[in-house]
């Protein structure tokens, strides 16, 4: 027998290769359609209305990019999820700012929309941003956005005390012209409203520190002596509301904002024209005489040039006691802006609240003036005094208060009270009546000596008298001279008779002057009752 022969067995059998190729082309045919895949998304919505999957597509510009797969209650059941599969090379399009919203037939106050959708059935509509790529969670928008991410111009957020005739979508108006849309309204934490807005470029160079914004709803109505007005901004403004903005006459254009910068929404345009300058610093001023004629929006200015604007006279809150013995001062409420100098920036205010505190301790106060003598509307001024008592910048419920001082009307005031005080003290009817009794007595020793005068003619014409020595003769008469020079038609009496009523007429003027600025102390300034308009026609 012959022995066996060993020989060594191949490890690979042929019947492998079969297996093992389809083992490698499904390998690769797996890698190709996940690589052939692209993004998956998931987006919370708060329903899945219109929603289904298989069938929803992910549109950009009305082109599928995507389709929905799977839609299922979030964890916490108060949203949807949405899990959507997007087409390969459209990762860069899912950037930090993306924003996905379903598109509905809708109708609201910017017109009709989705109508499409009748027929092809909801949709989700992709709007990429331009942020960095990456991002895969979304939180789905309720609408569809007003103004894309990626749109160029400026949002900026308008604070405002109510907006009940502004709406989401309301128009920007600048001279008329829509130059954007209020995106959002929402309420602050101190119950106010504020507004989000965006204006297209290239009118967002048009936002500068100097824009003032104010609510363009409605109609408003003048009334002169033309008749009425009715003015509004534009249609849809009257229809829907809307916002407006311009820069106040005279002021400078301001600087670049940059994106959510915070404006005040004003009630109308004169509200918002009122103050032309965006920052400023508020003083109290405290007044121990009559603020009568001061009103709200008169200025505050610094030797002759306007630097602020009063915005409240009289207490707001009750904390200054008006009807107190010891002070009583009127308080008034001021606000200094640094826009009228130079700049309208928050830097050059706080230079100028610096330099005003350094001008209160070298003498600087505030003090009323008369800014106009026929209606008699004051003005707040601000001036050096070189014999200011020293005083520095005090607070009063965290509100600075300027010193101030009694000038200008208060003065002439305490002047001609001072005046007709001392007037008054005078014993003026007594002297009245002694100059009047002195006059009586005047004309009476007058008559008597004339008639003395007529005795000594008399005398003198008498041959006894002719026979008296000469000197006697002599004396006598100069006795007569001496009595006609005090004759009825003598200069030295009628001298002595004009003198005695021209005091009698200045004693009754002076009388009547205390009896008139004790009834109104105020015509000193303004004059006496004013005189009757002449009548055409009428007598003279």
């Amino acid at each position: 027998m012959n022995d066996p022969v060993i020989k060594p067995v191949s490890r690979l059998s042929a019947v492998w290769i079969v297996p093992i190729a389809a083992l490698i082309i499904a390998a690769w045919t797996l890698i190709q359609h996940v690589l052939s895949q692209g993004p998956e998304v998931r987006i919370a919505f708060a329903n899945a209305a219109g929603l289904k999957a298989g069938e929803t597509q992910v549109r950009l510009l009305d082109v599928e990019i995507g389709l929905v797969e799977e839609v299922q209650l979030a964890e916490n059941f108060d949203e949807v999820l949405v899990i959507a599969r997007l087409a390969p090379n459209t990762s860069r399009l899912l950037t930090e700012d993306a924003q996905f919203w379903v598109v509905r037939p809708r109708i609201g106050s910017q017109g009709i929309s989705g109508l499409s959708t009748l027929l092809s059935g909801a949709y989700i509509e992709l709007a990429p941003g331009s942020g960095q790529p990456g991002r895969r969670q979304y939180r789905g928008l309720d609408d569809m956005p007003l103004t894309p991410p990626s749109t160029p111009g400026l949002q900026f957020r308008l604070l405002s005390n109510g907006s009940a005739s502004v709406n989401v979508g309301s128009p920007v108006l600048y001279n008329g012209y829509e130059v954007g849309r209020v995106e959002s309204i929402e309420l602050d934490e101190s119950g106010k409203t504020i507004l989000t807005a965006f204006v297209d470029a290239p009118y967002d160079d048009l936002i500068t520190t100097a824009t003032r914004f104010w609510n363009a709803s409605g109609v408003a109505v003048d009334f002169d002596g033309q008749g009425v007005k009715l003015r509004t901004e534009s249609l849809e403004s009257l229809l829907t509301g809307g916002v407006a903005f311009a820069f106040p006459e005279g002021s400078s254009l301001g600087k670049k904002v940059q994106d959510g910068v915070l404006f005040m929404l004003h009630e109308n345009n004169q509200a918002a024209m009122r103050n032309p300058h965006m920052y400023a610093e508020e003083y109290l001023l405290l007044f121990d005489s009559s603020v009568r004629g001061l009103l709200v929006d008169a200025p505050v200015e610094y030797r002759g040039m306007r630097v602020g604007t009063v915005l409240q006279v009289g207490p707001d809150d009750g904390s200054i006691d008006i009807w107190s013995s010891n002070d009583g001062s009127i308080p008034v409420h001021i606000s200094i802006e640094s826009g009228w100098l130079g700049e309208d920036t928050e830097e050059d205010t706080a230079v100028l609240t610096q330099r005003l505190s350094q001008a209160v301790d070298e003498g600087l106060r505030a003090s009323l003036a008369i800014g106009n003598l026929l209606t008699g509307s004051l003005f707040v001024t601000l001036d050096y005094h070189e014999d200011a008592e020293p005083e520095t910048i005090v607070e009063h419920n965290g509100m600075a208060v300027l010193p101030t001082r009694s000038t200008g009307l208060s003065q002439i005031e305490d002047k001609v009270v001072a005046l007709l005080n001392k007037l008054q003290a005078l014993p003026l009817e007594n002297t009245l009546t002694a100059a009047t009794g002195a006059l009586s007595n005047m004309e009476s020793s007058l008559a008597d000596a004339g008639a003395t005068l007529e005795t000594i003619d008399k005398l003198l014409a008498q041959d006894s008298t002719q026979a008296l020595p000469e000197q006697l003769t002599d004396t006598l008469k100069e006795v007569q001279l001496l009595l006609r020079s005090l004759g009825s038609d003598a200069p030295l009496r009628l001298e002595l008779e004009s003198t005695l009523q021209e005091l009698q007429h200045t004693l009754n003027n002076v009388n009547m002057l205390i009896n008139t600025y004790e009834q109104k102390p105020n015509a000193i300034i303004f004059g006496g009752s004013p005189q009757a308009d002449p009548t055409p026609g009428g007598d003279s």
